[in-house]
């Protein structure tokens, strides 16, 4: 229950970024992100905090995760798959980006030689008007339309009601002629 408990929170605790006895563990830099749900083609936020590195330039790439990545997928990070960001003297930058289609997306701070600065992150990327971003749609509190209809079941439930009924009447006029 420890370990489980350990493998949970990690994460949690390198959110915290600002403090100073904050352990990074393996990773000197974290992605903080203003939602990790995130609307097609609508800008959203993120700012990459890496400690001990005031004033270097790091790489945040985005790239598509799902199955059937294609060309017209693009990610837009201030024009382009990956944007190359100076950190302030804090070590940290905020950025802005977008993603052009629908689905799963990584994004993961490097060094100028390609090696991974931080954990890899996975965002969400949702159509507009589908309600999973904030402030779309109707904020999630509908059902989910799945495509299934009962209108076979009750066109049958419907038939057999008749000729159930119609089996009644002739079985009470065939009783009455006798």
């Amino acid at each position: 229950m420890t370990i489980a408990a350990a493998v949970v929170l990690a994460p949690a605790g390198a959110a915290h970024a600002g403090q100073a006895d904050t352990d990074y563990g393996e990773y000197p830099c974290v992605i903080t992100f203003d939602s990790q749900t995130v609307t097609v083609n609508e800008p959203f936020g993120f700012t990459v905090e890496c400690a001990d590195m005031a004033g270097a330039t790091v790489t945040v790439q985005i790239s598509f995760a799902g199955e059937a990545a294609g060309a017209d997928e693009a990610v837009d990070v201030a024009g382009a798959e990956s944007a190359t960001l100076m950190l302030d003297d804090n070590g940290t930058a905020t950025e802005t980006a977008t993603v052009s289609a629908a689905g799963d997306y990584t994004v993961q701070v490097l060094d100028a030689s390609g090696e991974p600065l931080s954990e890899t992150y996975t965002i969400t990327a949702v159509a507009a008007g589908t309600g999973g971003a904030a402030g779309g749609g109707d904020g999630g509190t509908g059902l989910a339309a799945t495509g299934s209809t009962s209108l076979p079941y009750l066109a049958v439930a419907g038939g057999l009601l008749v000729v159930g009924v119609v089996a009644i009447v002739v079985s009470r006029i065939r009783a009455r002629q006798n």
